[in-house]
């Protein structure tokens, strides 16, 4: 047996006394018992709705990954970021971070700051930076200009 108290929490009406006020109140007319009883009816029917309703949606979003979730990164961010991490070395990420929690050296632009706004600090450490292709003139040790003896 539940108490009233858990079947309104299984029901889905909130805690808090005007929630539950504004549920018990549709049933003030009937007198002692029949009013509780009337109440038990109705959550117990909303509880069995509530079992009813499918819950697919919710199990897909709960079983994905949360960067899954996201959208990918515009030209704009991926730019951005690489930029970022270019001018600040291998520690870019925690420069960014101390960046984004108000710290200097205040040089994060807009696209980093929508970047802050909506995906937020728990995913910039997640995020990693698309690998390069190799460049045609990496593979040669000669420094352009400077000829061979």
């Amino acid at each position: 047996m539940s108490t009233i108290g858990e079947l309104e929490r299984r029901a889905g009406i909130g805690s808090s006394s005007q929630e539950r006020t504004a549920f018990w109140i549709r049933f003030h007319h009937l007198e002692g018992a029949e009013c509780l009883k009337a109440g038990v009816a109705e959550l117990n029917r909303l509880i069995a709705e509530k079992a009813a309703t499918p819950v697919v949606a919710s199990k897909i979003a709960t079983t994905r990954p949360k960067r899954e979730r996201l959208p990918p990164l515009t030209e704009e961010e991926e730019q951005a970021l690489q930029a970022y991490a270019a001018k600040h070395g291998r520690r870019w990420k925690s420069v960014l971070n101390h960046v984004w929690m108000g710290g200097a050296p205040y040089d994060d632009g807009g696209a980093l700051r929508r970047l802050r706004n909506s995906r937020g600090p728990s995913w910039l450490q997640s995020y990693r930076l698309p690998k390069r292709p190799p460049d045609e003139s990496a593979g040669s040790e000669r420094q352009p200009g400077v000829s061979e003896i």
